[in-house]
């Protein structure tokens, strides 16, 4: 019997040891297979993200009419362009796949480089190249909507790349049995419908700034008085007493104290704010309670954001834009001197449509740049001012607005409204020069409208 004890044992150990070893190769391919999974997922989001701005920068460059801008926005194009090839070239497909996608990519790119050299050496964009670039803004929408889609796809199922990385390993026949492998099939047939092209050759800013201007001189403040600033600035419910208490301190591009808000009596309904430590100004506050069912429309929740900010002492302020989201509303405020719109002096104020309380206020941009200014007055007519915008738009609007240009720099500017086929634009003029400084595209969505 002592016979078979040490081959049996032996045996046992060897099996253990065989499943100990292919535990751990199980292991070690699953590890693998989220590492690649995880780096497809990332360069698919990546390359999506890239295909939007790229269509935004070919729209905007159909509208700008300065040569320093439309250089400008070319180069951003090829940029974004080559970001969305790389990001491309990192998917696990064959050349079939991902070819059209990638050419069109790489032509755009080179495309906008080589237009980009020509107005540096002195040439423009004439009707033929317009209508090129018109062509290759069509040709990037489409691709753009075909690849929200997939992002919706994907979405949906956590093993999308995972699947698709397995059915590239097996080199399976049937790929339209693969969500991800027959999505990409139909986005390189929509793209073989666009010829090739043939080429010659291959507002935030402010922010970066160190110090708030807003906030300057002014002196420390301590924890009671950032109790009391909280407190004061709060948007109170009627016959309801608040306590606060100091939580923290944040060192952040403004320091702050932290300061929590809540009811005397207890409840949920708390606010968080950032008091700033020198001068005692709001930077931030967020009321996190549930919103209920509107009773407001817009014009009277914009009408209480105005009058929260009046009864706060920032001055004359002009609504721009708003976003909807569930049952609140967040407006952008920007302030006003002497009639002049100044857009670094940026304000986001959200109000919930139950009642009309602000829920929340973030000022950082205000703080940062907000101070009396020397604006001078402007050299040009407004009318010349539309002279200098594409002739194809169809223009309105014309009101003088300061917008940020770099850390430092403000330019006094012309606003006009413009019009090309379905899509809008925001057109800013130099009021001294009369040279275009910037085109944003707006975008309408269910929420409200975004600039871009």
């Amino acid at each position: 019997m002592r016979k078979w004890i040490v081959p049996v044992a032996a045996g046992l150990l060897v099996l253990t040891a065989v499943g100990l070893w292919g535990y751990g190769q199980h292991q070690a391919n699953r590890s693998l297979e989220n590492f690649l999974n995880n780096k497809y997922r990332r360069a698919f989001y990546d390359m999506t993200g890239q295909v939007q701005s790229l269509e935004v920068l070919l729209s905007k460059s159909l509208v700008a009419s300065d040569p320093h801008l439309d250089k400008a926005l070319l180069m951003e194009i090829r940029q974004q362009a080559a970001f969305a090839q790389s990001n491309l070239g990192q998917l696990p497909l064959n050349d079939v796949l991902a070819g059209r996608t990638a050419k069109f990519l790489t032509q755009v790119a080179n495309y906008a480089e080589s237009l980009a050299r020509q107005l540096d050496g002195g040439g423009a964009i004439d009707g033929g190249h317009w209508e090129t670039l018109n062509n290759l803004y069509e040709q990037s929408a489409e691709l753009n909507r075909e690849l929200q889609g997939m992002q919706y796809r994907v979405a949906q199922n956590n093993f999308y790349f995972g699947e698709l990385l397995r059915q590239v390993r097996k080199n399976l026949q049937k790929p339209e049995e693969n969500p991800a492998q027959a999505d990409l099939q139909a986005l390189d047939r929509q793209m073989q419908r666009y010829p090739a092209l043939i080429y010659d050759g291959p507002f935030s800013e402010h922010l970066e700034r160190a110090e708030p201007r807003a906030l300057s001189g002014q002196a420390e403040i301590s924890q009671e008085e950032a109790i009391n600033a909280a407190l004061a600035f709060l948007d109170r419910r009627p016959g309801v007493d608040y306590q606060a208490v100091v939580t923290g301190i944040a060192n952040g591009r403004i320091p702050a104290y932290r300061v929590e808000v809540a009811p005397a009596g207890g409840g949920s309904d708390r606010t968080v704010l950032d008091v700033t430590r020198q001068g005692g100004r709001i930077a931030w506050m967020l009321n996190s309670r549930p919103v209920g069912e509107p009773a407001l429309d817009l014009d009277q929740a914009g009408q209480k954001a105005l009058k929260f900010l009046s009864d706060r002492g920032f001055g004359e302020m002009h609504p721009t834009y708003f976003m909807k989201h569930g049952n609140a509303v967040t407006f952008n405020f920007a302030a006003v001197q002497d009639g002049v719109t100044v857009y670094p002096d940026l304000v986001k104020v959200t109000v919930g449509l139950d009642d009309g309380q602000v829920t929340g206020v973030e000022a950082t941009g205000y703080l940062m740049s907000h101070r009396p200014r020397q604006l001078p007055a402007a050299r040009i007519s407004p009318e010349k001012a539309r002279a200098a915008i594409n002739p194809r738009l169809e223009v309105s609007g014309g009101r003088l607005v300061l917008i940020p240009a770099g850390v430092d720099n403000e330019k006094l500017a012309y606003e006009f409204q413009g019009k090309l086929g379905e899509d809008t634009y925001l057109i800013y003029v130099n009021a001294l020069d009369g040279r275009e400084e910037n085109v944003l595209k707006l975008v309408e969505t269910p929420g409200g409208t975004l600039t871009m």
